[in-house]
């Protein structure tokens, strides 16, 4: 074997003899450790148990049995164990070899030696090196183990036996020996007392008290003889405990703020002391809530501070900041759901968010390692809901016109609305009702209770007689959260009356006008009778008495009533031809005169009139004397006798008026009949037709033609009530023929002779036209006539006019140049009382003609009352011969007269204006179906056959010139007609080169105006006539063209104005002002309160 091998192992043998080594000495520190630790645990707690020392000492003696343990534990065990495992330096060989030659006496220095020869160099002899080898080999046969002999400690386990066996022996026969001890020395800090001869039972299960809490403390005491009183002492304090009963005590820590001990004293003893550990219990100490609500109800978002009880909109979020104390751990647990977990945040916070959508309590739950939160804490969130909108509506219904629909109500809903909408439809019988048309009402997006207003045009609609309007309002919210929602009132309906229904509803209406207007002229001629009545009594008295003045109070009231009466006449006459405007189809001439004659009822309410009663209540009230009361009489009788007169007037035009609408109505009638008439021929040739179905139409046409023909039997007899009764054709021939045509064609219906019964319904549709036309010519024919005869009558009156203004003139020059003693003084004085004379005449041609001439206006009949007045007065001064006063009064005459004369030439004017502007048409209306007075170009025609006859005639002398000049006039005023309405078309698209073409025909009537005057007939002037006739035709037929199409665009563009009906001027008037009042509510005022305004403005309204 080589040498390193060998040494090798022996280094070996010596590493296997330390771990030996040590593992012996371990083990016998184990034994010697053990032997102190009990040995020094049995005497410092028999020391203490016997000795109880004080805090100081037992803290040595815990401190010095620390220290013993402590150094004895790195003595044996540590070092040992640190060595055993090389973490400290081991024995060295050289040393270990010692020891193993010590007990072994073979080898004895051999193992030394042998190790200090291997530590020389192996480059040494060769001698050397076989030296070692030799001993090595001699020593490799020794165990070196064997020199260590562990059993020799057994010898030590005595001192671990015996304090072992005594600790164990205490322990099971009196165990409290080393626990009391023992604790007593652990606690040395706290003071122990002597033994006392009762016991002191703590019953606090727990020393763990929590911050800001009471602590209660139960003491309980057992024994032979237990004291009275008990105290109990902390922080150098001595609290004398409750007792209970004779053995408890109790005594309670109020907030306890920090960790605390305590010991009980009692009879001169004293307990252990105990330790109070103080924790801090999971505290809320504030919260706020942030409330972000829906955006769609505008309403600032808020945070409240410690509000847990939660009134919200549905849908806001909340948004909880819980700020607490000693928390780890917060959860907020709501209803029909398990406690979620706040969020944590920095500060001792926690977040919680929550769309709230019903109502529901929560609570808020507070954790840590320790506890949880000890009170409930439990609130409640009120959700307040998006309620449905709510809608009324009050409707107010233009039964008269059909005009209008005025809608107007109340919307309410909590947080205010997004649109509102009225739908409506017509619905027409034996129609499908078509689908709701919808219009937006306006509103205010941001109140919640408001009222709305609308008047619906009905225009657009095209209403017939017999439709029905279905109409509804509804109102949509603004919710934002669950999606709009929307509430209507109920469907109503605005019916519209039959054809028939209107007709006899206009019927009753002017009936009704007529009789009131004759009650009132009677009413009139009754005031009258009563005013002179009054005078009369008042001539004999100089002052009135009690009677006088209650007949003259009377008189003021019976007036009141009359102008009441007048007024609402007024209105009721004004509404019918509203009525037969809107539903009858009206000529432009029927047109003007419904319109002068409301001008007229108007006017029927004179101020001046009125003024002068007003005054006379004033004289009754001051007591003056009765000359001042019957002066103010009799001016007021000349103006009731003015009133009477425009009464009289007042209802001969209306009469007038109904009777020519009522003409144009059946005319209308009777074209429309034949219409139907006429389709009705062709449906009987289609031999698809429902036979059944064609006699039913047959029949329905036979009862409208007899309802007609009652018509016309009633239109004559309204013409013979007139004062003036116009010439009526006879048209009963035509009626029986129509009559037979239509019967004969029902009974070949029935026979089912179709064709047959066809061409007779053909011929009744003709006649039918026939007899329209032949109304319609009649009534144009007798209105031109008419209208001529007023012209003459006119000009007859503007010349005795002037002739009473001359004389007026004259007569007045010749009272200035005479003296009251003068014998020509009577002489005009009788002069003066004949034109007095000469005037009543006038006045009364003037008053009939105003009766027929609706041109006429009110004011010039009230003038003819202020020249009565003036001639009265004049009169009445000559007889008393005050010359200065009657020619003062003559001067007036003279201009009343002048201003009469002036008004009825402007009169004149117009009644030629009118003649030149009626068109020679079929008819005198613009409109189709209405026929028109005839024109410029039939009045030319008629002249000019005049002229024609007049040149083949056999007049001679006087009565030739006065033909002539008749004529020639006729020619001037169609010429200033002509002028006329070429002044009226200037400026108007379509009319460049008018002006020439008037200019050429005026100077060819001059021409002819003329030779008229010089009684020159020839030829010339007749071919002349022909060329401005055919001249005259194709200028008017221009005109009329382009009248009616400036009236169509003027119809289409033309829109009535609004006017809300009286029965809603209040309710406007109230929503005005409470909307003038919500804006002086301050914007800072809250929902709530702003809410409850709205609330009270709407209960005053349905109040109202």
């Amino acid at each position: 074997m080589s040498p390193q091998p060998i040494r090798n192992t022996l280094f070996e043998k010596l590493h296997t003899y330390k771990k030996k080594y040590y593992g012996n000495q371990l083990l016998r520190g184990s034994i010697f450790f053990l032997a102190l630790l009990l040995g020094a645990f049995l005497l410092i707690n028999t020391l203490e148990y016997f000795g109880r020392f004080n805090p100081v000492v037992r803290a040595i003696l815990f401190f010095a049995f620390v220290s013993i343990v402590l150094t004895s534990l790195a003595y044996w065990l540590i070092n040992p164990i640190a060595r055993l495992y090389s973490l400290k330096r081991q024995i060295s060989n050289e040393e270990a070899a010692r020891q193993i030659g010590n007990h072994f006496t073979s080898i004895n220095d051999k193992l030394l030696n042998t190790l200090q020869l291997s530590a020389l160099s192996y480059e040494q002899s060769e001698l050397l090196q076989a030296s070692i080898e030799q001993k090595t080999q001699q020593l490799s046969v020794v165990r070196f183990t064997d020199a260590i002999d562990v059993r020799e400690n057994n010898k030590y386990l005595k001192y671990i036996f015996f304090p072992a066996v005594l600790i164990v022996s205490i322990l099971l026969f009196y165990p409290r020996f080393f626990a009391e001890s023992s604790a007593r020395i652990v606690n040395f800090k706290n003071e122990y007392a002597e033994p006392a001869p009762f016991r002191f039972s703590l019953a606090n299960q727990s020393l763990t008290a929590f911050k800001d809490e009471d602590f209660p403390i139960t003491l309980s005491l057992s024994g032979e003889a237990v004291p009275e009183s008990v105290y109990l002492v902390s922080n150098g304090r001595r609290h004398r405990m409750e007792s209970a009963d004779a053995q408890r005590f109790a005594h309670s820590f109020s907030r306890v703020q920090k960790a605390f001990s305590f010991y009980f004293e009692a009879a001169g003893f004293r307990s252990t002391d105990y330790n109070v550990n103080v924790i801090e219990r999971p505290n809320l100490k504030f919260f706020n809530a942030s409330l972000s609500y829906p955006s769609y109800l505008n309403k600032t978002d808020e945070t409240l501070t410690n509000v847990g009880n939660l009134v919200v909109p549905d849908g806001t979020v909340v948004r909880w900041e819980f700020n607490a104390s000693g928390t780890d751990s917060l959860f907020v647990g709501f209803e029909e759901s398990s406690p979620l977990a706040a969020d944590k945040k920095p500060n001792n916070s926690f977040e919680f968010s929550k769309r709230m959508k019903k109502s529901e309590n929560y609570q808020v739950h507070l954790k840590n390692r320790a506890s949880r939160n000890r009170d409930k804490i439990s609130y409640y969130v009120s959700v307040v809901p998006d309620k449905f909108p709510q809608v009324s509506l009050e409707h107010y219904q233009d039964t008269a016109l059909f005009n209008y629909l005025v809608l107007g109500g109340n919307v309410m809903d909590d947080y205010g609305i997004s649109q509102l909408k009225v739908f409506y439809r017509a619905v027409r019988e034996g129609s499908k009702p078509p689908s709701y048309a919808t219009k937006n009402l306006a509103f205010d997006r941001k109140q919640p209770i408001q009222n709305f207003y609308h008047q619906l045009r009905l225009d657009s609609l095209s209403l017939k007689a017999g439709d029905k309007l279905q109409y509804y309002v509804q109102v949509w919210d603004n919710d934002g959260v669950n999606g709009s929602k929307s509430a209507k009132t109920q469907p109503m309906e605005f019916n519209i009356p039959s054809e028939q229904e209107m007709e006899n509803a206009l019927k009753s209406s002017a009936e009704k006008t007529e009789s009131r207007l004759s009650s009132t002229i009677n009413e009139v001629q009754k005031l009258k009778k009563d005013m002179k009545s009054l005078e009369n009594r008042l001539k004999n008295k100089k002052s009135m008495d009690f009677q006088d003045k209650k007949l003259a109070e009377d008189l003021l009231k019976k007036r009141e009533e009359l102008m009441k009466e007048i007024e609402s006449i007024r209105k009721e006459s004004e509404s019918i031809q509203e009525k037969q405007q809107k539903f009858n189809e009206q000529s432009q001439e029927l047109a003007e005169k419904a319109e002068q004659l409301n001008k007229l009822m108007n006017e029927l309410l004179d101020e001046e009139t009125k003024k002068l009663y007003e005054e006379l209540q004033k004289l009754l009230e001051q007591n003056r004397t009765n000359a001042d009361v019957l002066d103010l009489l009799d001016k007021i009788d000349k103006k009731e006798n003015n009133l009477k007169k425009e009464l009289e007037r007042a209802l001969e035009m209306f009469k007038q008026l109904q009777l020519d609408q009522k003409a144009e109505d059946i005319a209308q009638d009777l074209k429309e009949e034949a219409k139907k008439q006429q389709e009705l021929s062709e449906k009987s040739l289609d031999k698809n037709q429902d036979k059944p179905a064609l006699e039913d139409q047959q029949q329905k046409l036979n009862e409208e033609f007899e309802q007609t023909k009652e018509e016309l039997k009633e239109l004559e007899k309204m013409n013979e009530e007139l004062e003036n009764p116009q010439e009526m054709g006879d048209t009963q021939e035509q009626q029986e023929d129509i009559s037979e045509e239509q019967q004969k064609s029902l009974e070949q219906l029935q026979q089912k002779q179709n064709r047959k019964a066809s061409d007779s319904q053909k011929k009744a549709a003709k006649k039918m036209n026939e007899m329209a036309d032949k109304l319609s010519e009649m009534q144009a024919g007798e209105e031109m006539q008419q209208m001529q005869e007023n012209m003459d009558d006119l000009r007859d009156i503007l010349e005795n006019l002037l002739t009473l203004s001359f004389d007026q003139e004259k007569l007045m020059k010749d009272f200035r140049e005479v003296s009251q003693s003068d014998p020509r003084f009577i002489k005009l004085s009788q002069q003066q009382l004949k034109l007095k004379d000469d005037a009543k005449i006038v006045e009364d041609s003037l008053n009939a003609l105003a009766k027929r001439v609706f041109q006429i206006e009110s004011f010039v009949t009230r003038e003819v009352g202020a020249m009565n007045q003036y001639m009265d007065q004049s009169v009445e001064a000559i007889k008393q011969r005050r010359i200065n006063t009657a020619t003062g009064k003559q001067q007036f005459t003279m201009t009343s007269l002048n201003n009469l004369a002036l008004m009825l030439n402007d009169v004149l004017k117009q009644m030629q204006e009118q003649m030149a502007n009626a068109q020679p048409s079929s008819g005198k209306s613009k409109k189709k179906g209405k026929p028109q007075s005839p024109g410029l170009g039939e009045l030319q025609k008629k002249l000019n056959e005049q002229i024609q006859q007049l040149q083949q005639g056999n007049k001679a002398g006087r009565q030739l010139s006065e033909e002539l000049s008749r004529l020639a006039m006729e020619q001037e005023m169609i010429r200033k007609a002509l002028k006329e309405l070429e002044n009226a078309q200037k400026g108007k698209p379509g009319t460049e080169g008018m002006g020439d073409q008037v200019k050429e025909l005026a100077k060819q009537m001059e021409e002819t105006e003329k030779e008229l005057v010089n009684k020159k007939l020839t030829q010339n002037m007749i071919n002349r006539q022909r060329d401005i006739l055919t001249r005259l035709l194709e200028s008017e037929k221009a005109l009329r063209e382009r009248d009616e199409d400036d009236k169509r665009k003027a119809e289409a563009a033309k829109e009535k104005q609004k006017v809300a009906p009286p029965q809603f001027e209040e309710y406007i008037l109230t929503k005005q002002k409470q909307i003038e009042l919500l804006k002086t509510v301050p914007p800072s005022l809250s929902p709530y309160y702003k809410k409850e305004v709205d609330k009270y403005f709407n209960k005053i309204r349905l109040t109202k």
